[in-house]
């Protein structure tokens, strides 16, 4: 609440009831009359209930009875932590006072903080070491009895808002002490309440919702742009610089109506700043996340299913999300305002195994950017991980063929739980003789039995021969990754084929035809903008592109238009349509949209594998229902060895 020579006046005045004047105050503190005045004032200011000290010709300064006991109640409990505070913020009070104009001196830093020289000097070179280990800058320089600022404009505003993103971030609350030091006499409480307010009033307006840490951060960010903009301390505006966020210009637009009065060089640097930091209303993934967002996420996504054999891919919300982060996290990587974890080692303790799988992103990120992620950054998508593990991830639901011996079992048991307690549910210990009809009342996703290899013709069964070792564990992880591709390959094929853009031609078909009908299916549920044009587009590519998988099968797709979302719609020929001595029974026409997919990347997988497999073409090109072909399609890549 008031600084350490601010609670020395509040003492003095305590102990001499009577009063003491300006001259022997400042004879008693080592600093000038107008400087004790100068405290008086702003401890009446800060003091809410009004002026704390009185001043009179006769007396002088006095603190009036009714308040005597308030004050010494806050001397002998919060004062004395106040003053332990402002021991530890000498370094903040030196630097602000450097900051205002540039430069001071010793004997300056002397009087406002009541040090000796050898003290000054101690705490200058203690703040020095400080900043160059946190943030690789020696912003504050000593030479004799001189202190200055090294840096230009540019360079010092993006240091202070580190300073206070770290601070508000860190949810101590302590932002206002930091700006009260860093500006010095400029900083003005009311009025930096005022401006909270009335960027608190933007966000609410548009339903913007923001964290108390991004409002703070955004308010102080601005309060310390127009102050040292009134100090004459201007930023050099850049002819090359980023474009300024939709978003973030509705903002500056805004500050600009409530005469805040940002130039562009201004705006530059707040945008480096603002444009890490989530303080949209609610964004569409598509729309705010970059295409190098999505190919990290994919990559990570991809990696995790190999190592761990954990399909993030199976929850859209928990993918939008952790897309979402990883864009604002690469963002902050761009203009160097990561964020720090306060809750860092916690997390290492707590979620070991969230953070280790969370290292993967490490590399992929390396790969792209050639920079490492900040370990507070992981431990922040750690968190996403140890979500998806808790609440997301669908753990394969496993019977156990229990064995006569009860010791085999629980030896069973306790090696499923040690290894594979995040991928395996174990739902059932029961007899061969049992299972049938729990089949028939339950899901069941693996079988695993130490007598028989295959149990039931469609669920996976792995055999344990003998006790469980190193390589049961990686066959085991093997079966595991097969069975998640083959849901997943599940779950794509049910998205993007859809009965309704699926056509079964019994007599003969022209490839025109063919191409134009489903593509009038595609427009029908909303996947493409115009038929003609798509249309248009497809043989033009045919001409000059042929897209033969195989001899079998086409997957025409055009060369330039992008459709609205992502469908494939099919032509099952009966009788087939002769293309450039190629028997095409099967046609797969592709609407993909502009956004990357990687799991279109899939299908063409799947679709080069059946290119050599002429009886999964004879097993499509055999239905009768368009639902049978969905069907046939999803047995084909369960048995299909992908990924």
């Amino acid at each position: 609440m008031f600084t350490g020579r601010q609670s020395r006046i509040l003492e003095i005045l305590l102990n001499n009831v009577q009063g003491m004047t300006g001259a022997k105050l400042s004879e008693h503190l080592g600093v000038s009359s107008r400087t004790i005045r100068n405290e008086v004032g702003e401890i009446n200011r800060i003091w809410k209930e009004g002026n704390l000290i009185k001043a009179s010709k006769r007396k002088g300064y006095f603190i009036e009875e009714q308040f005597a006991d308030s004050v010494r109640e806050y001397l002998l409990s919060g004062g004395r932590k106040q003053r332990e505070e402002d021991a530890a913020g000498r370094g903040w009070m030196i630097l602000g006072m450097t900051l205002e104009t540039g430069r001071t001196d010793v004997f300056a830093v002397e009087e406002e903080l009541s040090l000796s020289t050898p003290a000054v000097y101690k705490e200058v070179t203690k703040f020095q070491k400080k900043m160059v280990a946190g943030y690789q800058y020696e912003i504050l320089q000593m030479s004799a009895d001189r202190l200055w600022i090294e840096g230009d404009e540019r360079k010092i505003r993006q240091f202070l808002f580190k300073l206070v993103k770290d601070e508000t971030q860190a949810g101590t609350n302590m932002h206002v002490f930091l700006l009260r030091a860093l500006l010095y006499r400029a900083f003005d409480q009311d009025e930096y309440e005022w401006m909270v307010r009335v960027i608190k009033e933007y966000f609410d307006s548009r339903y913007i919702q923001v964290s108390d840490a991004n409002l703070y951060m955004v308010a102080s960010a601005v309060y310390i742009t127009m102050i040292r903009n009134a100090q004459n301390h201007r930023v050099v505006t850049l002819q090359d610089a980023e474009e300024i966020d939709p978003e973030i210009q509705e903002l500056f637009r805004y500050l600009d109506e409530n005469s805040f009065e940002l130039d562009d060089g201004d705006r530059q640097i707040l945008w480096g700043l603002f444009h890490g930091f989530k303080i949209t209303a609610n964004p569409a993934v598509e729309e705010s996340s970059g295409s190098l967002s999505v190919l990290v996420l994919e990559d990570f996504c991809s990696e995790v299913m190999e190592k761990y054999h954990f399909d993030f891919w199976q929850s859209k919300d928990f993918y939008d999300n952790i897309l979402i982060h990883i864009e604002y996290m690469m963002r902050r990587m761009e203009t160097g305002y990561e964020v720090k974890n306060p809750i860092l080692n916690d997390i290492k303790r707590q979620y070991p195994y969230a953070y280790e799988i969370s290292m993967l992103l490490v590399p992929i990120v390396y790969r792209y950017k050639n920079c490492y992620i900040q370990d507070d950054e992981i431990s922040f998508i750690a968190i996403f991980v140890e979500h998806f593990l808790e609440n997301v991830n669908h753990k394969l639901k496993t019977v156990i063929i229990s064995s006569p011996r009860f010791s085999i079992n629980t030896i069973m048991s306790n090696w499923i739980q040690s290894n594979f307690h995040n991928q395996l549910e174990v739902t059932a210990m029961i007899p061969r003789h049992s299972l049938e009809k729990y089949l028939k009342e339950n899901q069941v996703d693996l079988i695993i039995s130490m007598a028989d290899s295959i149990i039931d013709p469609v669920i996976a069964t792995f055999k344990i021969d003998g006790i469980p070792n190193h390589y049961t564990q990686k066959a085991m992880n093997a079966l595991i990754h097969r069975i998640r591709m083959n849901y997943r390959f599940r779950e794509i094929i049910r998205t993007y084929f859809k009965k309704e853009i699926i056509r079964i031609y019994r007599g003969k078909a022209e490839f025109d035809q063919v191409i134009l009908e489903l593509s009038r299916a595609l427009k029908s549920e909303d996947c493409i903008h115009d038929v003609n044009e798509y249309v248009n587009d497809v043989l033009q590519r045919e001409i000059n592109y042929p897209t033969y998988m195989g001899d079998w099968f086409m997957i025409p797709h055009p060369l330039v238009t992008f459709a609205k979302k992502t469908a494939i719609g099919v032509a099952v020929l009966k009788t087939p349509i002769r293309m450039k001595n190629k028997e095409i029974q099967l046609i797969f026409l592709l609407a993909m949209e502009k956004k990357q997919n990687e799991q279109i990347g899939v299908l063409f997988q799947l679709f080069r594998h059946m290119a050599g497999e002429n009886l999964s073409i004879r097993s499509l090109a055999a239905v009768e229902t368009e639902e049978e072909f969905i069907d046939v399609l999803i047995r084909i890549s369960s048995s299909t060895d992908i990924g």
